[in-house]
């Protein structure tokens, strides 16, 4: 089931990323871009990484989001996707500004400066890259990791915080440790 995705909810669309639709993140992605986009807005700043690092953030938070959200939970997609892509933002920009990030922190980036996505006049070129370099970024993760690994990096991406992930996933807290431990492992082999 793909393709015109203008009819689907977008918890419908979450479903079919969760079931592996590469082209239903990509139009999940279109959907909630504006809120990434301001979200990474509201963070930008001297003591914050760049905008379009945060918007590649925000945008592995709204995966995180799809992949882990569950209808029956009480909130709605939008505002789960919201608070998703606000913690992984958070977490950004906490990770910069530690003292072990000071070297990235004051470099001076040797690109031009152009934003991948920026704003309504981008490049479409650079938008299709964008929804390509996505895909394969999921098939990577699909055929990497296993079911477990997947739900433990969803909620490690969400900013649950590790102590409540035994309850949502009725495992042992050692269980989750450990593959947490594996998705590291092998989303350093993939360079990732």
């Amino acid at each position: 089931m793909s393709g015109d995705f203008e009819s689907y909810s977008s918890a419908q669309l979450a479903a079919q990323v969760r079931q592996g639709d590469a082209e239903a993140f990509a139009a999940l992605s279109a959907r909630f871009l504006w809120l990434v986009r301001a979200k990474a807005h509201k963070f930008s700043g001297a003591a914050a990484p760049e905008v379009e690092d945060l918007t590649q953030e925000g945008l592995l938070g709204l995966y995180a989001a799809a992949v882990s959200f569950e209808e029956g939970g009480g909130a709605s997609f939008a505002t789960y996707a919201g608070v998703c892509i606000y913690n992984r933002m958070a977490s950004a920009v906490r990770r910069y500004g530690s003292s072990g990030n000071r070297t990235l922190n004051e470099s001076v980036s040797l690109d031009s400066g152009e934003a991948l996505i920026t704003g309504g006049d981008a490049d479409p070129g650079a938008a299709v890259e964008w929804q390509e370099w996505m895909a394969q970024l999921r098939q990577k993760l699909e055929s990497a990791l296993s079911p477990l690994e997947r739900k433990v990096l969803a909620l490690y991406l969400s900013g649950c915080p590790r102590r409540e992930w035994p309850g949502k996933l009725g495992l042992p807290q050692k269980s989750c440790d450990n593959a947490l431990h594996r998705v590291r492992s092998k989303l350093r082999a993939l360079h990732v």
